[in-house]
């Protein structure tokens, strides 16, 4: 956690940063088995950002330790020298952006971010799919997302404070991004690194749910959208949903939204849609 002076520090410098130009000169997604890596102390001349999409590491910089999860952002300054020692027992996938900047702000510590709400790692991974993609005007749509992304750090930063809990924050997080994958409770508890009952437990106090009842209410709020804007079967949605069973689905679905997925398509889709 930064120090009111150290938050005001970093405040200062995001803003100087958003004054001057700015371009990526390097955007990567890998995971722990990448030759990119490197583990030995380093540093950049330019802004280094690590999304952390899944796994752990243990960041030396500056005589501090930083320890970051899944869904923290990384942020190196220019110059600043760090060391990261990944977390062997755990899988890691990472977006990495280096930004140019057109100004000689500076500042002399790393730090990190926690992206409960996912907005940062929204951002790094378009940013990665539009270096990818190079189509037209890519180059202006790059320097959209680098500041607004800059502009989201300093928001979740100045707006930081005490939170209900990491462990939930970070559950919620991988449980928006992953919900159609095949996961239990403790898979959800080890990635937050609590035991299963404490995270069952903080759901509870904070959201009146489980994890898992939480999981089907995501998958029902995606099964909504495709509805409406697909023309698929209610059984291809069910199964793209990670649904084996699409009488299960369509009874959670009608549990949660009064309607059969066929009646909620029929009241609310626009004519000519899909």
């Amino acid at each position: 956690m930064l120090t009111e002076a150290a938050k005001q520090e970093v405040l200062r410098f995001l803003r100087e940063v958003g004054t001057g130009s700015i371009s990526l000169k390097f955007c990567e997604r890998f995971d722990e088995k990448s030759k990119i890596w490197n583990l030995k102390e380093h540093s950049h001349p330019y802004l280094e950002l690590l999304y952390f999409i899944e796994g752990k590491a243990s960041v030396a910089t500056g005589g501090d330790t930083l320890e970051v999860a899944l869904f923290d952002l990384l942020v190196y300054p220019p110059g600043v020298a760090h060391r990261e020692t990944l977390d062997s027992t755990s899988r890691q996938e990472i977006v990495c952006l280096w930004l140019e900047l057109g100004c000689r702000a500076s500042l002399p510590f790393s730090f990190k971010l926690s992206d409960g709400d996912g907005e940062l790692g929204w951002l790094c991974q378009c940013a990665h799919k539009n270096h990818l993609r190079r189509e037209e005007r890519f180059l202006e749509l790059e320097e959209h997302l680098l500041r607004s992304l800059l502009l989201f750090m300093e928001q979740k930063l100045a707006l930081t404070g005490p939170t209900r809990s990491a462990a939930l924050d970070r559950c919620r997080a991988f449980i928006d991004e992953h919900c159609t994958e095949d996961f239990d409770v403790e898979r959800l508890a080890r990635l937050a690194y609590v035991t299963p009952s404490y995270l069952s437990r903080l759901f509870k106090k904070h959201l009146g749910t489980t994890p898992m009842r939480y999981r089907n209410a995501v998958r029902i709020e995606k099964a909504k959208h495709l509805l409406l804007i697909k023309s698929a079967s209610v059984e291809e949605i069910a199964d793209a949903l990670g649904f084996e069973d699409t009488k299960y689905f369509s009874q959670l679905f009608k549990s949660l939204t009064s309607l059969t997925p066929t009646q909620f398509r029929r009241k609310f889709r626009a004519p000519g849609s899909g």
